[in-house]
């Protein structure tokens, strides 16, 4: 059966399943398992809480840690008709620095409330916005009675903001309805074989679209399971994820490749060797760029386990699709399709009801096919634009292509289609290096440089580009910045393998190197690089500056001028 809205699959499966387990959370304290009963009436009190002081309508921001709480609250907000914002709540001692953001997203969002579990350090910051009412606590949220006459949004009405994690912009708030909730996770579910009896494992935030929607609401919808840890747990203890899969008996888990990645590389073999992975049939790998050497390295690594390359699944999506849009089984041939000199990975065809095409970012024209342009989509899983951002919406979401009758939304993500349909990513077009008329992709320059040395930092490398200074005949020059560590003997040698490596590779020569202190490249709340931001702090000397090399093309952009 196919339920129009998430709000009707919960209150339908309390009444039906009403003992079965929703959500179990993994924390310092145990284990804590919430029924499909216990979730729907602790939603309906917060659901309360919220309709006495006028909630509905208002948008509601969620400064909430992954905890046993959160989903009641969300979902509470959510049969209130209110507007939840998810939205990341920092480590005490990074509050105040985060506060900037989080007064940015209640300001776009035009917040009434926020809610958090307990009273936050500079949390009258808020106060001072326009509309702002107050905050609102999980015990205060929690108490009383619930509320039994419930007047359920429209099937297209707002259900929340979900706030781009800005990797190559400012954070912008996309509007998603509860229709495009009901048919992403529909489309999911008949792709990779979902349904009430699969239990999910995940560590992934819930302010983010991968965790909120991929972690709980689609499996929630589904009437699944839902086993949930902190990714502090994971951070800390990476088979942490792995030993949860192996004694929950988990058939699902969402997971960027990084998380696979360093699976493989810290898992200890007494670890290893304790593990059962055999129920793990579906491994999503998504949300950045997939390294068919790390599949290829996990798969290996975890054979002994019981895990196989047909349990790894390939996905890719965004928040402006809800989440996912195309879908596919590894299975250990060969993942990749080569486009020009390199290889990357197939993340499968589109989702049922989606219609996936390479239109020219300049001209909008459809391109021929294995030519190279922007990802454009269309489908019901597309959302419904920015929040207050009519012009933007216009241009981003209701793109049109020469003979077509339908609209498109543009991903910004580059890639092709292979001659079976599968979409292939091979970058975003807005990161695009373009030096003497040839595109590089950042995501694969990164990749090459953090190969050269274990001193440089995996996942820590920005390569972008910016204009010369200097008088030479190019129109871009061609940086990197890359977290390391080590002498300054050592550093220097690193500067030269990471140019030689790089021209090597890419048939790119650089005209920057920059080495910087570990913890300073910057990054989005779900850990995706910020080129652009690399970009401003270097050329703005606000990068720790440990070893530095530039070309005649940056006369302006002395090494030790960057250490400022």
């Amino acid at each position: 059966m196919t339920y129009p809205s998430i709000l009707d699959r919960l209150l339908d499966d309390a009444g039906a399943h009403g003992d079965r387990p929703a959500l179990t959370f993994l924390g310092r304290e145990g284990k804590q398992v919430q029924t499909f009963a216990g979730l729907a009436d602790d939603a309906l009190r917060v659901a309360a809480r919220l309709g006495e002081r006028g909630a509905r309508g208002e948008r509601v921001l969620m400064i909430c840690p992954t905890s046993p709480e959160y989903a009641s609250v969300f979902y509470g907000c959510l049969l209130a008709g209110a507007v939840p914002v998810p939205v990341y709540l920092p480590s005490v001692a990074h509050f105040r620095s985060a506060w900037s953001k989080i007064s940015a997203i209640a300001r776009d969002s035009g917040a009434a409330f926020a809610i958090a579990p307990a009273p936050l350090p500079d949390g009258e910051i808020l106060a001072a916005l326009p509309g702002f009412r107050g905050w609102l606590h999980f015990a205060d949220l929690l108490a009383g009675t619930a509320e039994r006459t419930i007047e359920l949004p429209g099937h297209d009405d707002l259900a929340f903001l979900q706030y781009t994690s800005g990797s190559t912009g400012h954070p912008k708030g996309v509007m998603v309805t509860h229709d495009r909730l009901a048919h992403n996770a529909s489309a999911v579910a008949r792709a990779v074989g979902a349904d009430h009896t699969t239990t999910t494992i995940s560590w992934l935030p819930l302010y983010h679209d991968m965790g909120i929607i991929g972690s709980l609401i689609s499996p929630l919808y589904w009437g699944a399971h839902v086993v949930k840890m902190t990714p502090q747990n994971f951070a800390s203890r990476p088979t942490s994820w792995l030993k949860a899969i192996s004694e929950h008996q988990g058939v699902l888990s969402y997971a960027p490749n990084f998380a696979y990645e360093l699976c493989s590389r810290k898992v200890t073999e007494a670890e290893l060797a304790e593990l059962d992975l055999s129920s793990w049939r579906v491994a999503v790998n998504g949300a950045e760029p997939i390294r068919e050497a790390t599949i290829r390295r996990f798969a290996d690594r975890f054979a002994s386990t019981g895990f196989t390359p047909g349990d790894m699944h390939f996905a890719w999506g965004m928040a402006e699709t809800t989440l996912v849009v195309t879908t596919r089984p590894w299975g250990g041939g060969d993942p990749a399709l080569r486009v020009g000199d390199r290889s990357y990975v197939r993340c499968g065809p589109a989702l049922e009801g989606m219609t996936v095409i390479i239109a020219d970012p300049r001209t909008g024209r459809e391109c021929a096919q294995g030519e190279v342009g922007e990802i454009w989509v269309h489908g019901p899983s597309v959302t419904a634009g920015y929040w207050q951002r009519p012009d933007l919406t216009e241009e981003i979401f209701h793109a049109r292509v020469p003979g077509r009758d339908e609209s498109f939304l543009r991903t910004g993500d580059l890639g092709v289609i292979s001659p079976d349909g599968e979409v292939v990513i091979v970058g975003r077009h807005k990161d695009l290096i373009v030096v003497n008329g040839v595109n590089h992709y950042p995501q694969d320059v990164e990749y090459t440089v953090e190969q050269v040395h274990p001193g440089l930092r995996g996942g820590c490398t920005a390569a972008f580009s910016t204009e010369p200074t200097g008088d030479v005949p190019q129109a871009e020059a061609a940086i990197v910045v890359a977290e390391a560590s080590g002498t300054a003997h050592e550093l220097a040698e690193l500067i030269t393998e990471i140019r030689l490596a790089v021209a090597k590779e890419h048939d790119l020569v650089l005209d920057g190197v920059f080495l910087v202190e570990p913890r300073s490249v910057p990054k989005t709340t779900s850990g995706k690089i910020q080129r652009r931001a690399s970009r401003d702090m270097l050329l703005s000397g606000r990068f720790p500056v440990l070893a530095g090399w530039v070309s005649p093309a940056l006369p302006d952009l002395e090494p030790a001028a960057a250490a400022r």
